[in-house]
């Protein structure tokens, strides 16, 4: 087992690649699945809440494989920090306030869908040649694919 930690020459603790990427990917879908949760309740079109519900069960299946693997490695699974996810959750009520359409939420989650995949991309480009990171690898590469294929599906509501 590697562990998720080793202790520098000035004694400071730093993440193994491995335990940094999945800490990484944690938070991404941890966000993805907070914006669907807080979204859900405007949405009026039954296909729509099929759909994001469908991504929930994704998100769900992602994460606990990830939360896993940090387990696995000695390292804790984290959110992104409370003030970031208050900032999601705001800016999804002042979406929504004026306009909470089908085509204006499928817009946002679009947005957000976007956003996911050019973190997933990044964190491949980052860690694409650090041994031990293979399995988080394959996670950010199908959550890449699944955003992109979600993104599909919204584009039928806008």
């Amino acid at each position: 087992m590697e562990t998720a930690t080793k202790v520098s020459a000035v004694g400071e603790e730093k993440k193994s690649p491995a335990v940094e990427l999945a800490t990484e990917l944690y938070k991404n879908i941890t966000m993805g699945s907070d914006a669907i949760i807080h979204l859900l309740p405007k949405v009026k079109d039954n296909g729509m809440k099929t759909s994001m519900t469908a991504s929930m069960c994704y998100y769900e299946k992602a994460a606990g494989k990830v939360k896993a693997f940090l387990k696995e490695h000695g390292a804790e699974a984290k959110e992104e920090p409370l003030m970031t996810r208050m900032a999601s959750r705001m800016g999804i009520v002042m979406n929504t306030a004026l306009d909470a359409t089908s085509s204006h939420i499928a817009q946002m989650l679009i947005e957000g869908s976007t956003m996911a995949i050019t973190e997933a991309t990044r964190l491949c480009h980052r860690f694409e040649r650090q041994a031990g990171c293979e399995e988080m690898l394959t996670v950010a590469k199908e959550l890449a694919e699944f955003e992109q294929a979600h993104i599909e599906k919204l584009k039928s509501f806008l």
